[in-house]
């Protein structure tokens, strides 16, 4: 008998750091999960998130950036990594009360979160786990268009 253990399905994606990619992001990510997946509207939130930080607080927003996103599906969870180009541009500036709360959303939707600093850039990345009742296997995955 042979094991075949179910791996993981990863889609990435390179944007440019301008704010109108941001729903376009949201929407491939909408593409790359599979149908059914019982976090989608968590990891589309923290995809939002992410991808909306490393626009507006890092040089992926300055003229010319890029920031990339990898979507990765497991059977058991998914996971998102945001990679962005680094050193903040410009403090953000925003109405009063609104906004600042991107990371702590982030943190509270993921079962796990790391955010590592790297020469170029930072690494933000973070799983979502399923229900335990409830699998997104690789074979649920459909490639995006």
């Amino acid at each position: 008998m042979e094991i075949v253990l179910p791996l993981p399905v990863a889609h990435s994606r390179n944007w440019p750091g301008e704010p109108q990619s941001l729903g376009e992001c949201r929407a491939w990510v909408r593409r790359v999960l599979p149908e059914g997946c019982p976090r989608a509207a968590d990891v589309l939130q923290v995809v939002g998130e992410l991808a909306a930080n490393a626009v507006m607080h890092s040089t992926s927003g300055a003229p010319g950036g890029r920031y990339a996103v990898q979507v990765e599906v497991g059977p058991e969870s998914v996971g998102v990594t945001v990679m962005d180009l680094g050193p903040v541009l410009v403090k953000a500036v925003r109405p009063l009360g609104e906004g600042g709360h991107g990371l702590a959303i982030v943190r509270e939707l993921a079962d796990g979160y790391d955010a590592v600093e790297w020469p170029c850039g930072r690494i933000v990345t973070c799983w979502l786990d399923y229900p335990t009742t409830t699998s997104c296997t690789s074979s649920d995955v459909t490639s995006p268009t």
